[in-house]
């Protein structure tokens, strides 16, 4: 093209920013078999319009032709079926594309344009009604458009720098240095003035934890590499899903599990009650008092174990895994309450916040994990330092969901509540505390952080 332009000094070639989908021709049958079948180079020459241009005109023929590109490109099979829905279609030997009549080219050109747009819009998560008609032509066409989501965050942010530079005020201020000498300086950028946001404020967080009852609708219980011959573990929903909903995304909480044996099955054990004692916990553990829950309405349940939340799930070679922490905590339990705690029917279910949901898994620590938690109770330097953790010390159990049977929570008694995060002070590891039967506040409740109310 370039070599024939030179006549034309007037014309000039330059690159196209459309990703025109010549390469789908390739996709095309009869080119595959001509290719296929040669037995030597040889120069064919098609008219890719067929005979098109006798009754449209040749923006409309280009339209086509682009059209069933494009749809080549994003689903071969299905614009096949389209071209040729049944056997009386034929395509002619020295044609490309089947004869159709101009009422049957319409009816294809609208089913692949419906294919192309739905593809873009299950690709891009956007619904294709929305679109424009100039939005629908550059799609077709094979213009680079963003998402509309995509676009509009990046308005915003054009939006924000220029708010940002008209609210700009100048700030002088004063200074004195070694030599006594006074300085001023007036400046109209904001870094001075930066005002310093931790990832953790207790605000974003508080409003991230009331959409917590919606993974409530979407709980995951992990059933895989589960030995059979153990016990299985039966949560009532009820409980579990007022335990999510109180819970915060990042630091972890937790509760005992009590329940009982029914009388005809040995090998299971159903959760009537989860305790929730006074705590204070981090985004890696959770730290409970060494007192376990004493109560008249818990004599006729037996200790199941503990429940607690993480922030996402722990995954090592592809595999879940039970942090290290908690075993080390699991274990101190059973050792410091050899008469309640027998170390064979608690486990540990850990609450993992996967994306827009709740992934369950039910652990029980071995007596390798026992022995292994023992010997690294107290190991200098904390749970990191800690060797020889594998995946011998736990094994997973059977658990399942049920709403035959409710459970229902017992709370520490005043109004201090069980979520001591924001008073960390009046929390020890020694303290005592009474129980009584009610639902548990939220993480963020207003009785667990008076000190935001005292200090506006």
């Amino acid at each position: 093209l370039e070599v024939h332009c030179l006549d034309f000094p007037n014309i000039v070639l330059k690159g196209s920013e459309l990703q025109l989908p010549f390469q789908a021709a390739l996709k095309v049958e009869k080119f595959g078999d001509l290719i296929l079948r040669a037995t030597e180079p040889q120069m064919v020459l098609f008219n890719i319009f067929d005979d098109w241009l006798k009754t449209i005109s040749s923006y409309t023929a280009f339209s086509r032709l682009i059209l069933i590109l494009r749809g080549l490109h994003v689903h071969v099979d299905k614009v096949k079926m389209i071209l040729r829905p049944d056997n009386s279609i034929v395509t002619e030997p020295h044609h490309i594309w089947p004869s159709l009549s101009d009422e049957q080219w319409i009816r294809v050109e609208v089913a692949l344009k419906d294919l192309i747009l739905a593809d873009y819009g299950k690709k891009n998560n956007v619904n294709v009604s929305s679109l424009t008609q100039s939005e629908i032509r550059d799609i077709i066409l094979g213009m680079e458009i963003a998402p509309p989501s995509v676009q509009r965050q990046q308005v915003a942010e054009i939006e924000a720098q220029a708010r940002e530079q008209s609210q700009m005020t100048a700030t002088t201020t004063k200074t004195t240095n070694v030599h006594g000498e006074q300085i001023v300086v007036t400046t109209t950028t904001q870094y001075e003035a930066a005002t310093f946001h931790s990832k953790t404020d207790w605000r974003v967080r508080a409003i991230s934890a009331t959409n917590l009852h919606l993974r409530t609708k979407h709980i995951y219980v992990s059933s895989e590499d589960i030995s059979e011959d153990g016990l299985t573990y039966v949560l009532p929903k009820n409980i579990l899903s007022r335990f999510i909903i109180c819970a915060d995304l990042r630091t972890q909480v937790a509760g005992y599990l009590y329940g009982v044996t029914p009388p005809d099955n040995d090998l299971v054990r159903e959760v009537r009650c989860i305790v929730m004692v006074p705590q204070v916990g981090n985004h890696q553990s959770v730290t409970l008092p060494k007192k376990l829950p004493n109560d008249e309405l818990l004599k006729d349940l037996e200790p199941l174990g503990w429940i607690h939340t993480q922030p996402n799930e722990l995954i090592h070679n592809g595999v879940q895994i039970l942090p290290a922490t908690d075993v080390i905590a699991h274990s101190s339990i059973v050792a410091d309450n050899p008469k309640t705690w027998k170390g064979q029917s608690e486990i540990v279910i850990t609450t993992s916040f996967t994306q827009g949901s709740c992934s369950l898994t039910a652990y029980k620590v071995t007596d390798d994990g026992f022995a292994w938690g023992k010997k690294n109770r107290n190991v200098t330097g904390g749970v990191a330092n800690a060797e020889g953790y594998s995946s011998n010390c736990f094994e997973k159990v059977q658990m399942l969901l049920s709403d035959r049977f409710k459970g229902y929570f017992m709370v520490p008694q005043g109004g201090l509540g069980w979520n001591y995060n924001f008073q960390g002070v009046k929390h020890s590891v020694g303290m005592d505390y009474g129980l009584k039967i009610d639902n548990p506040e939220r993480f963020y409740a207003e009785c667990h952080r008076p000190q935001h109310f005292l200090s506006f």
